[in-house]
């Protein structure tokens, strides 16, 4: 794998257009066919989905999509660092999740550890669910921060922070009132916004599966994203069953806790702490944050 071919990569799949790629490389359309063909046999993969009138990319071209990105930015820094003749002494500090609310929760940890570590340069990698996994146990990102997943390596440990409700949310003046609480019962008769399960946390699956055994298919909508979800309760087709993880209440949604389901855990994924400090800090600092807000259980998976 070469500079070349993941700089074709990356513009084909930002143009969806060879002979556009070809223009902005300044080479010709069948050296960018090439490219992509030495890459794909090299991966033992397709990348592009092509016809005579679209390009598309791929289930696994999209996975490798941000690999493509990241190798080409390590690159790209290290051809500029070449131009200075300091160094920049910042130590890289990766944290992997599967979405940008995972996010919203960490600005204090990182605030204490730019006082810790100041010369620490966080940054992230959203990632989908097994994919990020597999990307800690190759330690190319040093945590992870994500609900509870059951049946991983053994070498991946879990720190839990906090267990966070499941409620139901559903526009203002809609299926729910202002200081309402639901039982599972209450929703059998309610058309339904849910996680796809098949990148949703384990045990929202497991909170999910006996709800949907009773609603006909026309009644659910599936959401690959959780602010997708917010859109269509927003618009008023169902009650949105999401965890509980909202900074804020948007003031257009009601939402209401759901009495009999059980709280989902979320918390840290490491490989090691060993000779890694960083990651040390950023697990103790964390569960110091989650403790001063009365959110932080006690630890599982471990």
């Amino acid at each position: 794998m070469n500079t070349m071919q993941l700089a074709c990569f990356l513009a084909v799949a930002e143009t969806l257009n060879f002979a556009r790629a070809a223009e902005q490389l300044h080479v010709t359309q069948p050296a960018v066919t090439q490219q992509i063909h030495s890459l794909e046999t090299e991966l033992n993969t397709r990348l592009f989905r092509r016809t005579t009138r679209t390009v598309e990319l791929t289930q696994e071209g999209l996975v490798f999509f941000g690999d493509a990105k990241t190798m080409m930015e390590i690159y790209g820094r290290a051809i500029k660092r070449s131009d200075f003749s300091a160094e920049d002494a910042r130590e890289a500090f990766v944290i992997g999740c599967h979405s940008h609310n995972d996010v919203f929760s960490l600005a204090e940890i990182l605030r204490r550890m730019k006082q810790r570590l100041p010369l620490l340069y966080p940054f992230f990698r959203v990632v989908p669910f097994q994919h990020l996994y597999q990307r800690l146990s190759e330690e190319a990102v040093d945590v992870v921060v994500a609900f509870w997943e059951g049946g991983l390596k053994k070498s991946i440990h879990y720190q839990q922070l906090r267990q966070i409700p499941v409620v139901g949310i559903a526009r203002e003046g809609g299926a729910l009132q202002q200081g309402q609480s639901l039982s599972l019962s209450d929703l059998k008769q309610e058309p339904l916004i849910v996680l796809n399960p098949q990148s949703a946390p384990e045990e929202y699956c497991e909170f999910l599966h006996p709800i949907l055994e009773n609603h006909a298919p026309m009644d659910l909508y599936f959401c690959d994203a959780i602010e997708t979800a917010l859109t269509l309760a927003q618009a008023g087709y169902g009650i949105a069953l999401l965890p509980d993880f909202f900074q804020e209440r948007n003031p257009m949604l009601t939402y209401a806790p759901i009495r009999d389901a059980a709280p989902i855990s979320y918390g840290i994924y490491y490989k090691t702490l060993s000779d890694h400090p960083s990651r040390k800090a950023f697990v103790e600092l964390a569960k110091e944050c989650f403790l001063e807000t009365g959110t932080g259980k006690a630890n599982r998976g471990e």
